[in-house]
């Protein structure tokens, strides 16, 4: 039991009622308002650690009986087992502005109690009744008694300026009651990264102590004793080391950098980032039920979301869309922001950045979107929280307004809504359109005009709209032709060969074919492909050295459902098929029309030809070091019939091969 009533201690003591009653009343025992266990009324219980120590071994003793356990040494061998220590202070800056106006008190109450008992006429025992009950009227609050008047008289004698202010615990201040085998056994359950309760651990130790300590567990603690010493004797970072581990210590720890935005001006950086909104709605195309992505560029400076777009999910093709609405409102930035996401690493954006292959052939890309605007790319340090300077941009939007939805259902499944269910079944939830359009006036009309919040002294009380507006005058803003910027923010497919149906652009996973009836020309070449994401009618095709070359269209009339009952998709693509045919076929006529009859040989008579130019370039010579062989066996043999009639007339033949050739000329 880790606190005694008034009858306990009496019992505990050997007295009676009315003397711990009196003790309690003068101040040398220590007390405090409770709650009774029992009856549940306010009544003065007392701590077993503010009471001597005979008393709590007695106490603890009597505890380890009643529960059978039998306790060998009434006291522990101080040598094996040490109280951790406290420094005694000794200097008056170790100790608070509070600690030290108490010790100024104190000590102009002993120069007064002093100067009264000198100057007394009477015996020294009626001048300290006489000061004390004065001193109790002028200040009420510090329970004065002789005791504590002597105690700090002689504290004040020994130079003692911890005994002069507030000592709770008498001779134990600066001290620890835990024994120092079961605190470090409480700290290696506590220190743990399963993150067990203050309350769990204690029980643990307590359990520890009874099986291989019982000796000790007289001088166990209460558990608030523990709860404590870990305030005060462990580091609150190295708590959170320990128990929430290495990335909890540095978010929430660690010294941070605080970013200087004095030299910084309006477009000169943006930050982009994704958000999954915290709405269920559903699509007005197949009525199923999702949450939207934003993703969204916020100005540095003055935090203003300059351009955003929603779509069912984080991509490529939405950054783009978002960049684009944010350069047509706000001007080009010169530089952009991006975390490490594959939505912002892309080679045709701003370059795969830390994604970017090792150790592979040098692969030739196109030039990237940010490239042709002139915007530098800086890529946030990888799992690091700190950052994303946009995480608070995105928490406004959540509590300001998915929260005013009727599909809103929290980050998390302990902040969704209990009526959510309901409201899904009765079919309440938005269209995506209805985000779409209230987004937009929720962050121009609400959002942007909202008051800067930001670190600059200058701009408070300006909305984040006119701190923009104030500070694009003197930074100036880079802005681009429509035109210009519709072909610099185009999209480039990577290196690819014009095949039978041109070229393709992936949408999602789908290819989407480009060409037009000369697309036959170039087979087999390797091209880059650009194309606008809300335009896919036609793309623009670039050589390997990004020039242009020409515009094709899309080809969707080659795409015919497999199975079809429709005679005009058949028949359109058909006479794309009919058309590509006619122009192969007529510029082969173009070029097979033009040749002359002298160049007309067929193969044998080329091969004959060129058989007759390679005549006195054959020769075999025979070497003069000639090696015999042979079975060395010599038999005559009768002569072939015919043998020495058989010869070959070369310039009859050359002489046939000139008719010919005249012949086949018309001379």
């Amino acid at each position: 039991m880790d606190q005694l009533t008034v009858k306990e201690l009496a019992e505990l003591k050997g007295c009676s009622v009315r003397a711990i009653q009196k003790g309690i009343a003068s101040g040398a025992i220590i007390a405090e308002k409770m709650e009774h266990p029992q009856n549940k009324q306010p009544c003065n219980m007392i701590p077993v650690t503010s009471l001597p120590e005979d008393l709590q071994e007695k106490y603890y003793k009597k505890i380890c009986q009643e529960a059978g356990i039998t306790v060998t040494s009434s006291k522990p061998d101080k040598k094996a087992v040490k109280s951790p220590v406290k420094p005694v202070r000794t200097s008056i800056e170790e100790f608070s502005e509070d600690e030290r106006a108490e010790m100024a008190l104190w000590g102009q109450i002993i120069r007064d109690w002093q100067d009264c008992r000198s100057g007394f006429p009477g015996s020294k025992t009626e001048a300290d009744k006489l000061f004390i009950a004065k001193l109790k009227l002028e200040h009420p609050e510090l329970h004065l008694t002789e005791d504590i008047l002597y105690r700090r008289w002689k504290a004040m004698k020994e130079g003692d300026l911890q005994g002069l202010c507030e000592n709770r615990g008498g001779a134990n201040r600066g001290r620890s009651s835990i024994p120092q085998v079961l605190w470090d056994q409480f700290l290696y359950l506590y220190l743990s990264d399963s993150q067990p309760t203050v309350s769990r651990c204690y029980e643990l130790t307590r359990s520890c102590a009874a099986e291989y300590y019982p000796e000790l567990l007289p001088e166990l603690p209460s558990e608030r004793c523990f709860r404590r010493h870990i305030k005060s004797d462990v580091p609150e970072a190295v708590v959170t080391y320990l128990r929430l581990g290495d990335k909890a210590m540095k978010d929430k720890c660690l010294p941070y950098i605080s970013r200087l935005y004095d030299e910084l001006h309006a477009n000169d950086v943006w930050i982009a980032d994704n958000h999954t909104l915290d709405i269920e709605s559903y699509s007005e195309q197949d009525g199923t039920v999702h949450r939207l992505y934003l993703t969204a560029f916020l100005d540095a400076k003055s935090g203003v979301l300059v351009g955003w777009n929603i779509a069912e999910s984080a991509s490529s093709q939405s950054t783009v869309l978002a960049l684009r609405n944010a350069i047509q409102r706000f001007g080009v930035p010169k530089a952009v922001y991006f975390d490490n996401g594959r939505e912002f690493l892309t080679h045709d954006i701003g370059g795969k950045g830390h994604r970017g292959r090792k150790n592979t052939d040098e692969e030739l890309l196109p030039t990237t979107i940010l490239q042709r605007l002139d915007i530098t790319m800086h890529n946030a340090i990888v799992r690091n929280a700190k950052a994303k300077p946009i995480e608070r941009t995105f928490s406004t939007v959540t509590m300001e307004f998915s929260r005013m939805f009727d599909g809103y259902c929290g980050g998390t499944i302990f902040q969704r809504p209990e009526s959510l269910k309901r409201r899904i079944k009765e079919g309440k939830l938005p269209c995506d359109f209805e985000i779409r359009e209230y987004i937009q006036d929720w962050i121009d009309y609400d959002y942007n005009v909202q008051e800067y919040g930001g670190a600059e002294a200058r701009y408070h009380g300006m909305s984040r709209i006119d701190v923009w507006n104030h500070d694009i005058k003197a930074a100036g803003i880079r802005l681009a032709p429509e035109d210009e910027l519709n072909l610099m923010l185009m999209r480039s497919t990577r290196l690819q060969k014009v095949k039978r149906n041109g070229v393709f652009v992936t949408v999602g996973k789908e290819k989407v074919w480009f060409m037009d009836e000369r697309t036959y020309r170039y087979l087999g070449e390797e091209v880059f492909v650009r194309y606008d994401p809300a335009k896919l009618t036609e793309v623009r095709i670039y050589d390997k050295e990004d020039r242009y070359l020409f515009t094709w269209p899309c080809a969707d009339k080659l795409l015919v459902d497999f199975i079809t009952e429709t005679r005009e998709e058949i028949a359109d693509a058909m006479s794309i098929i009919r058309r590509t045919q006619r122009f192969i076929q007529q510029e082969a006529r173009e070029i097979t029309d033009g040749w002359s009859n002298e160049h007309k040989l067929d193969l044998m008579e080329a091969a004959a030809l060129k058989a007759q130019h390679g005549r006195d370039k054959f020769e075999i010579r025979i070497p003069s070091n000639v090696i015999m062989i042979g079975t060395g066996e010599v038999e005559e043999l009768p002569a072939a019939v015919g043998d020495d009639a058989v010869t070959v007339d070369w310039d009859k033949m050359n002489a046939s091969a000139e008719k010919r050739m005249k012949k086949w000329k018309g001379e």
